[in-house]
């Protein structure tokens, strides 16, 4: 399985490298621009017309498309980090800086954002736990700063952890939609091209899927971890957003969502 492994990293390293070098439209640059609105905790629209995805991190959603309508439905601490986004950078000129990808499927411009002060946007939000670090190789210009507020968030259990009780695999369809740590023992893997799925729970019914897109198994790899094989029959306790397609399941992008607490036996 190592080989299947090291194969699947290979595939992400030459996507990754694929990707970052494609021409994208609209040649964002590096410089200044005026904040026009703040649409959530993550995305801003300048003045120029033009919408800004925060790198790097992921804050809860405001609202969700029904057909070409947007419905008003925030999830926990979603309107406290937009609320705090604004706080940060609404009316006011801030400095995008530019990872290796710069923007996104949706013509978003991806940066991070600098307020007047000198401040990174997207490292207050995961300070005050109103985001979490959401990770996709190349873009790891900042990967290790913004961990380390995250881990201080963690540690001071400010918003997003404030209640850091794991819950059961089997109890994830009751916060689907939320952000929330789960606790259960890997009794399966299975793997494909594009992604690692680790399963909590044998029973069907009862399951949660931790899936890993392989696309971002080097930063697993640089930590030593051999992400289809080293949480086999372990105990884990995974942090990320729950979500349901075909059954509960969070995606994890950086091996600090997922901790060991057991050794084999």
């Amino acid at each position: 399985m190592k080989k299947t492994t090291a194969f699947l990293i290979s595939i992400a390293i030459t996507t990754t490298i694929t990707t970052s070098c494609r021409e994208l439209p609209g040649s964002p640059g590096d410089g200044e621009y005026k904040v026009k609105n703040v649409i959530d905790g993550d995305t801003v629209e300048l003045t120029n017309g033009l919408k800004v995805r925060y790198t790097g991190i992921d804050t809860p959603e405001t609202r969700y498309r029904s057909g070409g309508e947007w419905i008003f439905d925030p999830e926990s601490f979603a309107v406290s980090a937009r609320d705090f986004n604004r706080s940060l950078v609404y009316g006011n000129v801030v400095r995008l800086e530019f990872d290796e990808e710069k923007t996104d499927k949706y013509g978003r411009w991806l940066a991070y954002v600098f307020t007047d002060n000198g401040m990174m946007a997207n490292e207050e939000l995961i300070r005050e736990g109103l985001a979490m670090v959401y990770t996709f190789l190349p873009n790891t210009r900042y990967y290790d700063r913004l961990i380390a507020a995250q881990e201080e968030a963690r540690i001071n259990r400010r918003g997003l952890w404030k209640d850091p009780a794991p819950i059961l695999p089997v109890e994830a369809k009751d916060h689907i939609g939320q952000f929330g740590t789960v606790s259960g023992r890997v009794t399966d893997v299975k793997m494909s091209p594009r992604r690692i799925c680790l399963y909590l729970d044998k029973d069907p019914d009862r399951m949660l899927r931790v899936v890993i897109f392989t696309r971002n198994l080097p930063l697993f790899h640089n930590k030593g971890i051999d992400a289809a094989e080293d949480y086999v029959d372990e105990h884990v306790v995974v942090t990320g957003k729950i979500e349901h397609d075909n059954g509960c399941f969070i995606a994890v992008d950086n091996p600090h969502q997922i901790k060991i607490l057991s050794v084999k036996e």
